[in-house]
């Protein structure tokens, strides 16, 4: 069992822009978080954020999250939020590419701001 566990949380991930994008975001709120954690249960997970003794799963997911153009999330997604649930005892969020992109621009043409602030939201 430890020998498939290796394998698992040692399998192959990709960094994509949408995940460097909240995880600036988040740096910005001053909450202390780890990228690319691996946790107990051997998943990998984007954002592993610390509040207090409290810890929070943060997954960024992208377009192959979901099945076709539905916001609907395809059932890999879901067995791994389910089971970070389950075997880590770890809130999960999820952190949709459309909510992520529709964070509108301040006058100044920047938006980090307004990811910060949906952050903190999500957060609470």
């Amino acid at each position: 069992s430890e020998h498939c566990l290796k394998i698992f949380s040692s399998s192959r991930f990709s960094y994509s822009i949408l995940q460097s994008d909240v995880a600036r975001a988040l740096h910005s709120t001053g909450v202390a978080f780890k990228e690319d954690a691996i946790l107990n249960s051997g998943y990998r997970i984007d954002l592993l954020v610390s509040i207090g003794e409290k810890e929070i799963v943060i997954e960024v997911d992208g377009p192959s999250h979901f099945i076709g153009r539905s916001k609907k999330q395809n059932g890999k997604t879901m067995l791994k939020h389910r089971q970070i649930r389950a075997l880590d005892n770890l809130k999960v969020i999820s952190v949709p590419y459309w909510e992520w992109n529709a964070i509108k621009e301040d006058l100044k043409g920047d938006k980090l701001k307004g990811q910060a602030k949906y952050l903190k939201k999500l957060l609470e």
